[in-house]
């Protein structure tokens, strides 16, 4: 499990920042005057990003970026970038964003202008900045700073603005500020616009390499507004009463989120799973009693009333099926072998509580109708030692192959901690060898595939596959590593999706239940979700969960960017442009929403949530409590989900000791 949600969105905002500060030489000429500012009102710091615009940073011990209520040119605000050092190097550097779809920008030029007020900037300085970007990589580019204008020393506000064509292959377009180096920098009242060819380009053409998935990144930016927001920083307007108002009247309330407390409120759940073979529930953390509490109570619902079988986590495969054991012939220790699953999330009361209760189950039944399996891939540690001791056994000139083909993905084991590490594993295998590497797993996993024929009448036809899903596991890992963060999170849900229709194909008359965050079963691009949806079709549903203000379990984060003890997080406020807005005005506690009636009901009042990413909570393992407004995604709520199921307060899941 990743320890921060990552997705290809990310990957291609901080590909992003890498380019800005690539592109800038080691010495820069100032394009301003130094002049004395006027009196002015007292700064009024307020940080925390702006809404609508993400940040990047080198130097989180270094950098700040917020809201100034004091020093503004219009309106009640401006926003700022500043260091709180007086020593950086020259490569430190802080960057606000945001990113749009080029689709209705393809062949024009384009204009982005604001103004900026400059208090004390050294170094390399300050400026505005725009990318437009293709399927593989960076198309244009102007960032000042590294083309003769940047904004250095003391000033009032100036107007600036940087001019960029947009080529026809062009698939998004990222506007920002940045400042590289020690002083504050205030930027307000931003427009863009298109302008026509009378006014003159700033920047450059850039032909690089191709380093972007044109896939991962045409899907990324399909997804995103034509229009940027909050470009005066006043804010985004909060959804219309209305708009609540008729999710109140087409959600369904239940009453408690406790297992064991019956069916009768959950019809809602039963009408949108209808007749679907994998039935994905989220999570918007990774730390949430009540998410989790609610997904047991799902799961007893489905398998009582519609036949559900399989319980599927967002845990490595291998040993959940040492826990599968327990569930289905009462061996071993539940909370040992949640422990062994590796990740504090699933080590908790409640998820301890769903594994007795599906064991009682099958007790009651007289039989193991429900299985517990896990489907994802990265830990390779006891998918590579059941490949070496099995092939051991079958075939031992195979097994010699087999372990000298593993050695390679062994660098990437830590030999302190004994865990495998993708970045262990990069920098232990030189590009080459990773390739190598890569396909000689392939070949490993063909070979054993073609030979299981000639084992069946030494092995369960059980066993034998699961030697062969083995083998898949590392090759699964090993490309995951190879191409590292950029494209990683990619491909560890392509695997994950693969390893789930792996378990419907081993079992044919199952209905499985899928348990991971929301940002792994919603249709997003790219997603684990996406993928299951292209092959399943209608036979995929998936219901994200979601929540108003209140506690839950994570690693924490301070403001110098380092991680802090697993504890306790809050959420205190409610972001009035994100969807849990309309939900909180419902003031109902929990509530079922079927997302397809956004489009099926021709209710004006939903067209706020129609057609258009609408911004929602996303927390996966690690919180900074310093930035709340970096923790949404962008969710087209009625493709990305069948339902959402809304707490208005919830709580922290309950943490137990590793055994």
């Amino acid at each position: 499990m990743s320890i921060v949600m990552r997705c290809v969105h990310r990957a291609v905002r901080f590909a992003g920042f890498a380019l800005v500060l690539a592109l800038i030489p080691t010495a820069c000429k100032s394009g301003d005057v130094t002049t004395a500012p006027p009196v002015a009102p007292v700064p009024s710091f307020v940080s925390g990003l702006p809404a609508s615009w993400f940040g990047g940073t080198s130097r989180t011990d270094v950098y700040d970026v917020g809201l100034d209520l004091g020093l503004k040119r219009g309106g009640t605000r401006s926003a700022y970038l500043r260091s709180r050092s007086g020593t950086v190097d020259g490569s430190s550097f802080i960057s606000i964003g945001q990113s749009l779809s080029a689709v209705t920008y393809r062949n024009t030029r384009v204009r982005l202008s604001g103004y900026v007020r400059a208090d004390s900037l050294r170094a390399l300085g300050a400026g505005l900045w725009m990318r437009v970007d293709g399927p593989t990589g960076v198309l244009r580019f102007d960032n000042m700073i590294g083309f003769g204008r940047a904004i250095v020393g003391t000033s009032d506000w100036v107007l600036y603005s940087v001019v960029l064509d947009v080529p026809g292959n062009a698939v998004g377009i990222t506007i920002g500020a940045l400042l590289n180096g020690v002083g504050t920098v205030r930027v307000d009242d931003m427009r863009f616009e298109v302008v026509d060819g009378t006014v003159a380009t700033t920047g450059r053409n850039t032909a690089s390499a191709p380093t972007l998935d044109s896939t991962a990144t045409t899907n990324f930016y399909a997804r995103l507004p034509s229009r940027p927001e909050n470009l005066d920083f006043e804010g985004v307007a909060p959804f219309a009463s209305s708009t609540a108002a008729w999710l109140n009247s087409v959600a369904k309330p239940f009453s408690t989120d406790a297992p064991g407390s019956g069916f009768d409120d959950l019809a809602e759940i039963g009408a949108i799973v209808g007749n679907a073979r994998v039935v994905a529930f989220g999570e918007a953390t990774h730390g949430t009693r009540e998410f989790f509490r609610m997904k047991h109570r799902a799961f007893e619902y489905l398998v009582e009333r519609q036949g559900f079988t399989h319980f599927s986590i967002e845990a490595t495969m291998p040993e959940s099926r040492a826990m599968d054991r327990y569930v289905t012939l009462g061996e071993g220790n539940p909370e040992v072998l949640l422990s062994n699953l590796y990740f504090w999330t699933w080590n908790t009361q409640e998820v301890l509580d769903l594994v007795r209760w599906m064991r009682a189950y099958n007790m009651r039944a007289d039989a193991p109708r429900l299985r517990f399996v896990g489907f994802d891939m990265q830990s390779p540690q006891q998918a590579i030692d059941s490949v070496r001791t099995i092939l051991g056994r079958l075939d031992p000139v195979l097994a010699v192959r087999a372990r000298n083909t593993l050695e390679c993905v062994v660098a990437g084991r830590d030999t302190r901690t004994g865990q495998y590490s993708s970045a262990s594993y990069r920098t232990g295998n030189t590009l080459a060898q990773r390739t190598a590497c890569g396909d000689s797993l392939s070949a490993l996993t063909s070979t054993i595939a073609a030979s299981a024929p000639q084992w069946r009448a030494r092995m369960r036809a059980d066993d034998l596959d699961w030697l062969e899903q083995y083998a898949v596991l590392v090759r699964q890992w090993e490309r995951m590593s190879r191409v590292g963060d950029a494209d990683g999170p990619t491909q560890r849900d392509r695997s994950m999706a693969d390893n789930v229709i792996w378990i419907t194909q081993k079992n044919p008359s199952a209905r499985v239940f899928a348990w991971a965050h929301n940002g792994h079963v919603s249709r997003r691009p790219n997603a684990m979700g996406e993928r299951l949806g292209q092959q399943l079709g209608a036979a995929y549903r998936v219901f994200g969960f979601t929540f108003g203000t209140g506690l839950f379990n994570a690693v924490g984060m301070n403001s110098g960017g380092g991680f802090t003890p697993l504890g306790v997080q809050s959420v205190t406020a409610i972001d009035s442009s994100a969807v849990e807005a309309v939900f909180a005005a419902t003031s109902q506690p929990r509530l079922i929403f079927d997302t397809r009636r956004i489009e099926t009901s021709g209710a004006t009042a939903a067209l706020p949530l129609s057609g258009r990413p609408t911004r929602m909570r996303a927390i996966g393992a690690v919180y900074a409590l310093t930035s709340p407004g970096a923790y949404f995604e962008q969710s087209w709520l009625s493709t990305d989900y069948d339902a959402l199921i809304w707490f208005s307060t919830t709580t922290a899941s309950v943490l137990l000791p590793f055994r």
